[in-house]
């Protein structure tokens, strides 16, 4: 019999089924997801340089490589060269032959935008040491002009002393340097003020490219000749003699005076030629060295 008063057993839920896929799916309640970390700042900004260096060298090999192409044309080529100056063709040989050749084995020497000036001028120079100073300009796109300039003279070194040597004379500038011989037929007839000296540098049997000893009191000593010019002496050569010089007129008569000292030798000399005659030779010589004093003494005394 059935027990009236029995409660009813509940029935049995079917759980539901669970995908595989979550099985293994912890859930924790309470607690946020937690976001992926970012990456490090740093290292985002080494990424950043990394690229932009990439971009950079790409770039700057596709503007080589156009460059190296544009010197390469023919269009760009120098092919052409003209001389103005002395020494004019030999002066068009050595440009020519600097434009030979290629740059590093990679660019061409004769290109318009890499023409060796520094070198073309280096050789002129070293090559004609009569010339000052080389301008080279672009002539058109396949032509350059070559401009040489020549020094200009201010005296001639005709030895250490006078009486000396072979009666050879060199032109030099006003800076001492001996840049060219002069002719010998026009040695003995130069105009220019002849100087005796003492020179530095020389390599060889020739004084060329050499310095007068005195170089650096030159200047001055120009300049106080062209003072005692003034005063009515006709002086024609100047000696240099360690730390003294004698000017000579062309009767012969000597000035002497200490160098550096050119501004109270002129100062004396001003006072004193008026009353002397120097170019007849009648006065033997004329001594500038003492402060505020000329002593002079007459031929025959």
């Amino acid at each position: 019999m059935h027990d009236m008063h029995a409660k009813p057993r509940p029935k049995a839920v079917a759980k539901p089924a669970v995908p595989a896929s979550t099985k293994n799916v912890t859930i924790t309640r309470g607690k946020k997801a937690r976001p992926e970390p970012k990456e490090p700042l740093k290292k985002r900004r080494k990424k950043n340089r990394k690229a932009l260096l990439i971009v950079l060298g790409i770039a700057f090999s596709v503007l080589l490589a156009g460059l190296v192409y544009l010197a390469w044309l023919p269009a760009f080529r120098v092919s052409a060269v003209s001389v103005e100056g002395p020494h004019a063709e030999d002066t068009k040989q050595i440009a020519e032959q600097s434009l030979q050749g290629t740059h590093a084995f990679v660019l061409p020497r004769n290109s318009l935008f890499f023409i060796p000036e520094e070198d073309m001028r280096a050789r002129i120079l070293g090559t004609y040491p009569d010339i000052e100073a080389v301008s080279i300009t672009a002539d058109g796109l396949n032509a350059i002009r070559v401009r040489a300039l020549p020094r200009a003279e201010a005296f001639v070194w005709c030895g250490e002393a006078p009486g000396l040597g072979d009666g050879a004379c060199y032109s030099a500038n006003a800076e001492g340097l001996i840049f060219a011989p002069v002719p010998p037929e026009l040695a003995s007839t130069t105009e220019a003020l002849r100087v005796y000296s003492a020179i530095e540098g020389q390599e060889g049997a020739s004084p060329v490219k050499a310095h007068i000893g005195h170089s650096s009191r030159i200047p001055e000593a120009l300049r106080f000749v062209k003072a005692v010019q003034t005063l009515g002496a006709d002086v024609v050569s100047i000696a240099f003699r360690e730390d003294e010089a004698d000017l000579y007129t062309k009767a012969g008569t000597r000035i002497t005076y200490v160098l550096g000292r050119e501004q109270e030798a002129a100062g004396i000399a001003a006072s004193v030629f008026p009353q002397l005659a120097l170019n007849d030779g009648s006065v033997q010589y004329v001594d500038l060295r003492f402060s505020g004093k000329a002593y002079f003494k007459r031929a025959g005394e």
